[in-house]
């Protein structure tokens, strides 16, 4: 693979090291995030091979491209149960004084453990900062539940084989919880597998408790249904209801607040949703979703649009991960329907991809919808016939933050297939330095090379924004 063969040469000296990181680092957060344990642990790079060690130490930190390269080397180490290796990354982040984490805190814990009662006694302090992480700076439960899962397989490896009885405790230890509901990351299935797992050492507990958590996070190949052709939503009284009127979405809003007062069972269904990352496939979820989760996304939806230009017109839209299009629905709002040439949804779930395309088919007659995964997507997706003057606009509403697709690669499907003025709305939430660099490195990747403008650029800490919420915002736009 020419990416590894380079990246190995990289490392053997700080400043093609420094090169790489800034040129390519949208292909190491691909490798880092998406590959699974099998091929990570093959290749090990550094990893163990003390030489490349002074070259990471040496980096420029005040470049938070590097700054976000540390971070995967940290959660890298947790997932291959390097301690030396975090230890040393740790002292690197540490002396250079670089944001720590709640999640890098609390894999600290276990990650330096000698023996089986320091692995015990961290256990509550562990869960506490994984529920803090969860509540305010994780986009979703995945990372903390995986955390968790790693100190669970850190015990695994260090105790199957000759102390089972503290392995059986710590065990338990975790099924409580997850029984006791004693923390809202933990109502996962994952953890309920994970747990029911053998751990007698001759049944190698270790590998498969990791091919467990690359399952969970789609690093294995999954074969998804995908389903071709238009999708809308029809049949059903949600779509009656919304065929009977013309709604904006603060009426779509509304309306799915009163249909939320009458579900049953509402906190098991928000849990579901996985803080918003989950990919829904019911219609409570769907109602649940657009009540209780609506409201963050329009804020920062409405403070990004005011980056754009008022006078836009013969607009094609795509919405990416569009959900129910609450994203396209308010840029229609707000800069009209009459200025609509054409919307591309594009989103995994068929459910919601019906309610996007419902919610905006009073809006034009020209819709797309394009039910697949980013990683599925061909350039025959997204290519339009346009003309001279039309205008395209791209919106990714807490999309390019997220770690489950490869960045490289719908980077590069962009700038193949972008021709005349386009305009990119990004907008996520402010979970940490890496995730935020994933936007930064989207941003420069996207517009490399062309006529481009940063148009609005917006951190909010959790806290300093509207009702404590955090925001990241990119507007820019491209002219090819």
């Amino acid at each position: 693979m020419a990416f590894l063969d380079d990246y190995k040469s990289a490392l053997l000296s700080e400043t093609l090291l420094e090169i790489f990181i800034d040129e390519r680092l949208d292909e190491l957060y691909d490798y880092y995030s998406l590959s699974n344990y099998e091929a990570i642990i093959e290749d090990k790079l550094f990893f163990r091979n003390l030489p490349t060690y002074p070259k990471i130490s040496e980096l420029d930190f005040l470049q938070t491209k590097n700054e976000a390269f540390l971070n995967l080397l940290l959660a890298t180490a947790v997932r291959l149960n390097e301690p030396f290796s975090f230890g040393y990354f740790l002292d690197i982040l540490e002396r250079k004084n670089l944001e720590k984490s709640k999640i890098i805190e609390a894999s600290t814990i276990f990650m330096n453990c000698r023996n089986a009662t320091e692995l015990i006694d961290g256990y509550i302090p562990l869960l506490d900062l994984l529920e803090e992480s969860f509540l305010t700076q994780s986009d979703g439960q995945k990372e903390p539940l995986t955390v968790l899962l790693n100190y669970y397989a850190t015990a695994v490896v260090h105790f199957a084989e000759f102390n089972g009885i503290r392995l059986y405790e710590i065990r338990q230890l975790l099924l409580e919880s997850y029984e006791n509901k004693s923390k809202t990351f933990l109502q996962d299935t994952i953890l309920k597998d994970a747990l029911g797992l053998s751990i007698k050492f001759e049944d190698n507990p270790y590998n498969e408790l990791q091919e467990l958590i690359d399952i969970y996070l789609e690093r294995n190949l999954i074969t998804v249904p995908f389903v071709p052709g238009y999708l809308i939503e029809s049949g059903t009284a949600y779509a009656d209801l919304i065929a009977a009127n013309t709604y904006n979405m603060g009426e779509i809003w509304e309306l799915n607040r009163e249909l939320y007062n009458n579900l049953l069972y509402t906190d098991s269904i928000f849990k579901s949703l996985g803080r918003g990352t989950a990919v829904l496939t019911t219609e409570d979820q769907l109602i649940t979703y657009m009540s209780q989760l609506g409201k963050m996304h329009f804020a920062k939806l409405k403070d990004a649009f005011d980056g754009l230009p008022n006078d836009l017109e013969n607009i094609h839209l795509f919405d990416w991960g569009c959900g129910q299009a609450p994203a396209s629905k308010m840029f229609i709002d707000r800069f009209s329907s009459d200025n609509i040439k054409s919307v591309t949804l594009i989103e995994p779930s068929q459910a919601a991809l019906k309610r996007a395309s419902l919610h905006v088919s009073k809006d034009t007659k020209v819709i797309r919808t394009i039910n697949k995964d980013f990683d599925s997507l061909i350039d025959e997706d997204i290519v339009l016939t346009k003309n001279a003057e039309d205008i395209t606009i791209h919106i990714f509403s807490n999309v390019i933050d997220m770690d489950y697709f490869q960045l490289h690669n719908l980077i590069g499907l962009l700038r193949r297939n972008s021709s005349g003025l386009t305009y990119y709305i990004l907008v996520s939430p402010l979970i940490s330095t890496t995730q935020t660099q994933r936007l930064e490195t989207f941003l420069e990747e996207v517009s490399n090379e062309v006529n481009n403008e940063l148009l609005l650029s917006d951190n909010k800490k959790s806290g300093t924004w509207y009702r404590g919420w955090s925001k990241v915002i990119r507007v820019f736009k491209t002219i090819i």
